[in-house]
């Protein structure tokens, strides 16, 4: 994604994601037949969060911090795997590349964070 942001080739996440696995596969010489590269897709999605992420998350909530994430994922993507770890409640935003697309590390990008909050770069973690 970096390198497509550097030449100003920007496409979905998903989709970078896409084209990884089967150039991936193609190079290993593995089969990869649009069934499995689907399932594969999908399940990407489904990931799970560290086990110590929702005692990190609530954690700093108790401190009072509003959380996001500031993700290269699609805002459809983010809601999904959101939504499947069960941790939506803990975040006050969800914040996708899509809408300046350009991918992390873009300046472009945390600048998100500084707008969505309202606050300098120096105020966020």
């Amino acid at each position: 994604t970096w390198l497509r942001s550097l030449m100003g080739q920007y496409l979905s996440f998903e989709q970078a994601t896409e084209d990884a696995l089967v150039y991936t596969c193609n190079r290993l010489g593995l089969d990869l037949d649009a069934r499995t590269q689907a399932i594969l897709c999908e399940e990407y999605l489904k990931l799970s969060p560290y086990p110590e992420t929702p005692a990190a998350l609530a954690t700093l909530q108790a401190m009072g911090l509003p959380l996001a994430i500031l993700s290269n994922g699609s805002v459809h993507s983010i809601h999904r795997v959101v939504s499947h770890s069960g941790l939506q409640d803990r975040f006050a935003h969800l914040i996708s590349v899509e809408n300046v697309a350009v991918f992390k590390p873009h300046r472009t990008v945390y600048e998100l964070g500084e707008q969505t909050f309202g606050v300098a770069r120096d105020r966020i973690l």
